[in-house]
């Protein structure tokens, strides 16, 4: 292991760690430190993508790029603008769907305005399109070419497309693991492969581009393993240097600027959901202006938005958990065997039923699809997340072929949902009839990978920044404490605004030390938590750095009592 900073039990316990892993001692360096080599992926159909633009920029064509309206989207796009600004004198039109108005990906009624507004000769799809096979057709009928870049599951493969650089749509193909990259790390692996074919590298900003294409990597529900974990890890070295973000002024803005290393968490939460936050409750296309302006008081203006819109999706889907749960329990009342919860609400905006749909499936143990009422019409939309290793987009596409979803795609973790009226009874009537398909390689969130005193807090937190981006492929790192005994009544932690009891705090000891941890499960920490009662904890470790002192943070994950002896 090449890192001489880490102590010799910080080395010893990653190399048990690989160990378990099955990463050998020859591959845990390139583990650790993955090289970013986007001219060794053989795309597939980037030939043909290649050659027609390339026939585009040639005659200046008119080409328009229609992307998605979340993060994954906003990123593609801005990635895909940037490239043809830098690299050709091509200015592509572009448009992103409004969630609030607009059916989910490329519909006829979308490509219709498209025609009227632009009159294309080239649509290039991002992050949608693998499965608008009509409306790719019909595109095709009225002199249009459209090239698609996507990782969405096929159902109904667009085949008129000129390109479907999409790896799940050439199962013949060895394509290794491109399949599990986002449309954001797909477009990027197009664009250095359109700069090589057109010899302009030293024209091409592949900082920001990198940079963007991590966003939009960690913003998705892809696995952070191989190709990922390489694109993630280089786009958080470069986050985390001043000179990479003046690069990109719309990044600059957006990122934290307090003097924190910017970690994966801290993009997965304090910097995607701003820029998810537009398409939520607003129209996502500012989210393209700010990751492809030069002006920063224009990006600082648009990044505020971003935050400010940001702070009212919480309150918002707060609200909305707390009526979903509501919701959800006197369903499971009426069937405790419920694979599945439908739940609906008009005033609920479906923008922001997807993250909440989240909270409700770790909270009621099932997946979960959230409904809020389209704009008046007899008609709901929504989205789903599933819960453990629920297959909840297969589950879907067996809800549409018998007739009980209006629209609806996605994968097995999430989904996008339309529904008429009528058909919300008749899908709950269903449901229980209608198996849950489940994934074969699910893992669980989290993964106990030592003992709390094997190290030290700061080594720890080297430790976990070295092991990081976590999620599918690589679950976030728990620590756990066994036989710990409560040493003191828990102190309640309550919000200053309104009082209300957020947390419960609690001290712990062990023969090997001592340490406070919170708990966010404040009904079960009250049932469970009284004076010297032994618990085994599973803990969560953060740290923040603060007026020139590093401060640790304990979070409580699981918590089981240890009966006394």
């Amino acid at each position: 292991m090449k890192h001489t900073s880490l102590t010799p039990a910080s080395k010893a316990l990653i190399a048990r760690y690989a160990t378990r892993r099955s990463i050998s001692a020859t591959e845990i360096d390139s583990f650790l430190w993955p090289v970013l080599d986007p001219g060794r992926f053989s795309l597939p159909d980037a030939a043909s993508a290649e050659s027609r633009l390339r026939q585009a920029v040639a005659n200046e064509e008119r080409v328009v790029i229609f992307g998605d309206y979340d993060a994954d989207g906003i990123t593609s796009t801005s990635l895909m603008l940037r490239f043809f600004h830098e690299c050709t004198t091509l200015r592509p039109h572009w448009k992103l769907p409004d969630r609030r108005t607009d059916q989910y990906g490329l519909d006829m009624a979308m490509a219709a305005r498209l025609v009227a507004e632009f009159q294309p000769q080239l649509l290039i799809c991002l992050d949608n399109g693998t499965n608008s096979a009509e409306t790719i057709a019909w595109l095709r009928r009225n002199g249009v070419d459209a090239i698609i870049v996507d990782h969405h599951p096929v159902t109904t493969l667009a085949a008129d497309a000129t390109a479907i650089v999409n790896p799940k749509a050439h199962p013949q193909v060895v394509c290794g693991d491109l399949t599990e990259l986002c449309a954001a790390g797909l477009t990027l692996l197009l664009c250095h492969q359109l700069a090589e074919a057109w010899g302009c590298q030293a024209k091409w900003d592949n900082v920001t581009a990198t940079m963007l294409a991590g966003v939009g990597t960690m913003a998705d529900a892809v696995r952070l393993a191989g190709t990922n974990r390489a694109i993630v890890k280089e786009a958080l070295s470069l986050l985390n240097s001043p000179t990479a973000l003046e690069h990109c002024v719309g990044l600059k803005a957006l990122v934290p600027s307090d003097g924190q290393r910017i970690s994966q968490r801290r993009v997965q939460f304090e910097v995607v959901p701003p820029l998810n936050a537009l398409g939520r409750l607003d129209a996502p296309a500012p989210g393209v202006e700010l990751l492809t302006t030069i002006d920063i008081t224009k990006a600082r203006q648009i990044a505020d938005r971003c935050r400010a819109l940001n702070e009212q999706r919480k309150t918002i889907q707060k609200l909305v958990v707390e009526q979903a749960v509501a919701q959800g329990h006197r369903l499971i009342e009426q069937n405790s065997s419920l694979p599945i919860l439908i739940l609906a609400h008009p005033n609920w905006l479906p923008g922001v039923v997807g993250p909440a749909a989240s909270r409700v499936s770790e909270q009621l143990c099932r997946s979960s699809i959230l409904l809020g009422m389209d704009s008046g019409l007899n008609r709901w939309k929504g989205s789903g997340r599933a819960f453990n290793a629920d297959n909840l987009g297969a589950w879907l596409e067996s809800a549409k072929a018998i007739g009980m979803v209006e629209r609806g795609g996605g994968h097995a973790a999430a989904v996008g949902v339309a529904l008429r009226s009528e058909q919300i009874e008749q899908l709950r009537a269903v449901a229980p009839c209608l198996p849950m398909p489940q994934t074969s390689d699910h893992e669980a969130e989290h993964e106990v990978i030592g003992e709390v005193h094997e190290l030290t807090p700061s080594e720890w937190i080297k430790v976990f920044e070295l092991l990081e981006p976590f999620g599918a492929g690589n679950p976030a790192p728990l620590l756990q404490m066994n036989k710990a005994k409560l040493v003191a009544k828990p102190e309640e932690l309550a919000l200053r605004a309104t009082g209300t009891v957020w947390a419960l705090k609690g001290s712990f000891e062990t023969t090997k030390g001592t340490l406070s941890a919170v708990w966010t499960d404040v009904q079960h920490a009250r049932l469970i938590w009284s004076g010297g009662s032994s618990h085994d904890l599973e803990l969560e470790l953060t740290a923040k750095f603060y007026n020139g002192k590093m401060y640790f943070n304990w979070s409580v994950i699981h918590c089981s009592p240890v009966a006394p002896i």
